[in-house]
């Protein structure tokens, strides 16, 4: 037998007695042993289930249906209705736009609390805003006849002189607020329908006070 091989006999021999993973030093001129080869072991994933997963309508606000925002998004924005009546009629037909939050309170005033109140609101908002800008052109239609037969009297004696550019002035105003004051009535109805729409209770300045007023009192 070569050295080589004897060398080779010993190597297998101490590593049967050497420990796994302590390392040995090879004596000078011996070859160096051959890596055993790892056993490669192959694993089949498994198909993981796909879920399906539905798609579900967002949880109502505070407990509310969607159909419940949506009416009462819809007698708050009736406040669009209004307006267009009252443009395209001169006022006329638009007593005709609070008859439907009207009857949007009196359809669910034993099915829904929250659209009850939030079209309670809308139909007294609308007829006090149409009740408002009714006193306003009226007033102001007075005052200002009054005042510039005033000023055209007063001019023969030249105190009008002073008094029709005052008249001139009141005038433009009181046509300003006419227009003004339905505009802001619109945008702060469609504020409100915004805000009943997501599900968040609103409360009209003053309407609701009110509201609560007569609430305690009765």
């Amino acid at each position: 037998m070569s050295e080589v091989e004897r060398g080779t006999e010993g190597m297998v021999g101490m590593e049967e007695e050497m420990p796994h993973g302590v390392t040995q030093k090879l004596e000078e001129g011996a070859p160096a042993p051959e890596p055993k080869r790892r056993r490669v072991e192959t694993k089949k994933l498994e198909s993981e289930a796909v879920e399906v997963v539905q798609v579900k309508q967002p949880p109502a606000y505070l407990g509310l249906t969607r159909q419940e925002m949506n009416w009462a998004a819809v007698a708050h924005a009736s406040v669009l209705l209004t307006f267009l009546l009252g443009v395209t009629t001169g006022g006329i037909a638009a007593i005709l736009g609070p008859l439907v939050p009207a009857l949007i309170w009196y359809g669910f005033r034993e099915k829904s609390d929250y659209v009850a109140d939030q079209a309670r609101q809308a139909t007294i908002y609308q007829v006090a805003g149409l009740l408002a800008l009714l006193g306003l052109g009226l007033i102001g239609a007075v005052v200002v006849a009054v005042g510039l037969a005033i000023s055209a009297v007063l001019l023969v004696v030249l105190v009008g002189v002073v008094l029709l550019p005052i008249m001139i002035i009141v005038t433009l105003l009181w046509v300003v607020a006419l227009v003004l004051l339905p505009i802001a009535q619109v945008i702060y109805g469609c504020y409100a329908a915004l805000e009943a729409y997501n599900g968040r209770p609103f409360r009209y300045r003053w309407v609701a006070d009110l509201i609560d007023r007569y609430e305690a009192q009765a």
